[in-house]
């Protein structure tokens, strides 16, 4: 499995970290759907794009039936289910409403946004649920008691009082919003952000640059320094992988400078390493994509180009173009790999530890290499070295984990990931490599597994790799339980709406689909997983399910 995901350079710092995710259970990194690759001048990958072009979202406009909208009706159910003695299911689309959010709150204060989410309780438990639904129209909450019994029957009763202690909704801790002084002109209010961005408060920090541009449009300073703070917002977002509007918004600002001094060193890294998240942000969310990904990473090298002609040893620059190289010729699973590219990568990532051999970005990009060419114990050194340097970067250890993960070592694995969540609770992705290595070991009980998938999910419920992850570990195989293998066919209903491109989903659907005899139903999935299935491998797996249902012949005929 060769897979480059890259991860963001130090906060605070402009300086580039690259890293790598894994997507799930055997499959490849990739890259993305169609759009204009960025061109010069242009701080967004195409003329005209803005930041809510980065999630694409479908925004259904419908007319109101009436002046008086109906205001959503929050409901759900909860059942026990056979993934541990005491997890329990749990349904909130029996609620009313249109294209509804959801929000549970649970005793223990852990949140979740999924319609569908499980619950593993320790044991025999009385816990409150509440679920709080809500869209244009409105929003409404519900509040039931769910009793878990020994043998782990869940019983369900409204309930309408609030439980001292529990359920109360945190109030967030925002910070009181920037307000120049009536006299501050463009420099003071510059200042002021440059003293909030210090402090670590960057919606304030925004606010201030916003004022200071808004007082001198022509101030450049401005627009880096608040390029910087759109920057560093993303890059803390990407850990939830998030972050892709911010990164838009930053490689306007540099673009903005750059405009002024095509020179300018410090926006060259700067929206150069923009770009590269920018691409990594589209890369989570689609499996198959055409070569619109790869125009972030080809304009990134090309602002590292333009910075290193001028500054022929800067580090950052050298590890922007290293990293951008490697995930140019690293391919995806629709693209083969380039090994004069990635050699290519390897004498740029030697040269800047040549320059300065205390680099530990340059490691990192080390191991990534290693980890292509499939030389686990090389990338665990280097990630090893990375962290040695810099011990407080979440990605180091996480992607050291995940060479022991590809060695076979899954308990030494676990351990990496541990520090890796230490350092960053909001960690998605380490929660997602962790559940899958735990569900490597075949655990009589899941509950670990399950609950790390579940994490993942909750930090950020859409990325369809976190979803086919979790579903394929409910998947009940041992048991046949028809309740839990119907909640995997849901997760993976959801993974594909998320991400058509992966064609894997309706195989892993097929299987499942099988086990619950609904046999039509996966031999529709069949058809369309052959249809874009890209090695002959995957079609003689289909055609062997064709088979085991009994409709290969006429099948094999009609679609062969």
């Amino acid at each position: 499995m060769k897979r480059i995901h890259s991860i963001p350079p130090a906060a605070l710092v402009l300086g580039i970290i690259l890293s790598c995710a894994l997507l799930g259970f055997g499959s490849a990194a990739s890259t993305l759907p169609d759009s204009l690759p960025v061109s010069e001048g242009a701080g967004s990958p195409d003329a005209g794009s803005s930041p809510e072009m980065l999630m694409s979202p479908d925004v259904p406009v419908n007319e109101p039936a009436s002046s008086f909208p109906v205001k959503p009706v929050a409901d759900f159910t909860a059942k026990s289910g056979a993934v541990t003695k005491y997890s329990v299911f749990f349904d909130g689309r029996t609620s009313s409403g249109t294209d509804l959010s959801y929000q549970w709150s649970f005793s223990d204060g852990f949140p979740i946004s999924s319609p569908t989410p499980v619950k593993f309780y320790d044991g025999p438990v009385v816990d409150f649920v509440t679920l709080k639904v809500a869209d244009a129209a409105g929003s409404d909450s519900i509040t039931k008691k769910i009793t878990v019994a020994n043998n782990g029957a869940v019983t369900v009763e409204d309930y309408h009082q609030r439980p001292p202690g529990v359920l109360r909704e945190p109030v967030p801790e925002v910070p009181e919003p920037y307000h120049p002084s009536p006299d501050a002109d463009f420099q003071q209010t510059y200042e002021d952000g440059m003293i909030l961005l210090g402090t670590g408060d960057l919606a304030g920090a925004i606010q201030a640059f916003d004022a200071s541009i808004a007082l001198n449009d022509s101030f450049t300073d401005a627009y880096f320094a608040r390029g910087m703070a759109h920057f560093q917002q993303g890059y803390l977002d990407h850990y939830a992988f998030d972050g892709g509007p911010e990164f838009v918004l930053a490689i306007d600002d540099f673009t903005r400078v750059l405009e002024e001094n095509p020179e300018d060193v410090n926006a060259l890294l700067g929206r150069g390493a923009s770009l590269i998240y920018l691409g990594e942000h589209y890369s989570w969310r689609a499996y198959i994509k055409n070569a619109t990904v790869f125009g972030y990473y080809d304009a990134a090298v090309a602002d590292f180009n333009r910075a290193l002609a001028i500054d022929p040893e800067n580090i950052d620059a050298l590890n922007g173009k290293a990293y951008g190289t490697l995930v140019r010729g690293t391919g995806n699973p629709a693209v083969k790999a380039d090994e004069e590219l990635i050699a290519a990568a390897k004498r740029e990532v030697d040269h800047s530890l040549q320059l300065n051999p205390e680099n530990p970005r340059a490691y990192f990009i080390l191991g990534l290499y290693y980890d292509h060419e499939g030389l686990y114990s090389y990338a665990v050194d280097a990630f090893t070295r990375a962290m040695e340097r810099d011990p407080y970067e979440p990605w180091y250890p996480e992607w050291r984990g995940y060479e022991k993960f590809r060695d076979g070592k899954y308990a030494a694995a676990i351990d990496d990931y541990n520090i890796a969540i230490a350092l960053h609770p909001g960690f998605a992705q380490a929660y997602n490599i962790r559940g899958m290595t735990q569900a490597l070991l075949m655990a009589e009980d899941r509950t670990r597994e399950l609950s790390d998938f579940n994490q993942a999910l909750a930090i950020n419920p859409s990325i369809s790799e976190f979803h086919r992850n979790y579903a394929l570990a409910l998947a009940d195989w041992k048991r046949w339980d028809k309740s839990l293998n119907e909640h995997a066919v849901d997760q993976l209903d959801a993974a594909l709406e998320l991400d058509p491109s992966d064609y894997r989903i309706y195989y892993d659907k097929a299987l499942i689909l099988t086990a619950l005899n609904r046999n039509h139903e996966a031999m529709m999935n069949l058809i369309s997983f052959q249809q874009f299935a890209l090695t002959s491998k995957e079609m003689a797996d289909s055609y062997d399910l064709m088979a085991y249902l009994g409709w290969f012949p006429w099948y094999n005929t009609a679609w062969g």
